[in-house]
């Protein structure tokens, strides 16, 4: 009686091998690619999300209302990727005081990147008054991705109005650039 083996040879091992590493070649820098588009639009959510709750507060307690970083969720210090606070601002002085009311604290969602403020006036802090406006601060949020990559970096700008908008690449090279034309700086 005759029996058949069942299985491969080392040879059909061993192409099946390479053909799984070429194609993995081809398929990881894509992954990667993928995976930071989603963290650079993470940040850009949570930089959005984070002024439109706080104009919607100033709005809703008709009260300037404070954005501000915190590494600590109970006064303004540290970092934007720490963590933010928005709270109503009675003495307008962008800083937690004990008549002042924390409304939300917004925890960063990532574990890299960081995000960099710069304003008119060159503050640390973002206030929108009552009437939805920005308290004269018209700026802009910028996302930078932990590997540096300028093809992540995202800006948002807000002019004195309160309008957030976000920066696309103009001229679709896949980078995006500022109003001059420059691509964004980190």
């Amino acid at each position: 009686m005759y029996r058949t083996k069942n299985g491969f040879t080392l040879i059909e091992s061993l192409i099946v091998l390479g053909i799984i590493s070429i194609l993995l070649s081809f398929i990881a820098p894509a992954v990667a690619d993928l995976i930071e588009r989603s963290r650079a639009t993470t940040a850009h959510n949570w930089i959005i999300t984070s002024i439109m709750f706080a104009r919607q507060s100033a709005v809703t307690y008709g009260a300037l209302t404070t954005l501000c970083p915190s590494s600590t969720g109970t006064s303004c210090g540290g970092q934007w990727h720490d963590g933010s606070i928005v709270f109503i601002d009675l003495n307008k002085d962008a800083k937690v005081d004990s008549e002042d009311t924390i409304v939300k604290r917004f925890e960063y969602p990532l574990d890299s990147g960081t995000i960099k403020w710069r304003s008119f006036r060159n503050r640390k802090y973002l206030q929108i008054t009552s009437m939805g406006y920005t308290n004269f601060q018209n700026g802009n949020f910028v996302y930078c991705p932990a590997n540096e990559d300028p093809r992540f970096r995202r800006q948002i700008v807000i002019n004195m109005i309160g309008r957030a908008r976000s920066v696309h690449d103009v001229d679709n090279d896949g980078v995006v650039e500022d109003r001059r034309g420059r691509y964004l700086r980190c």
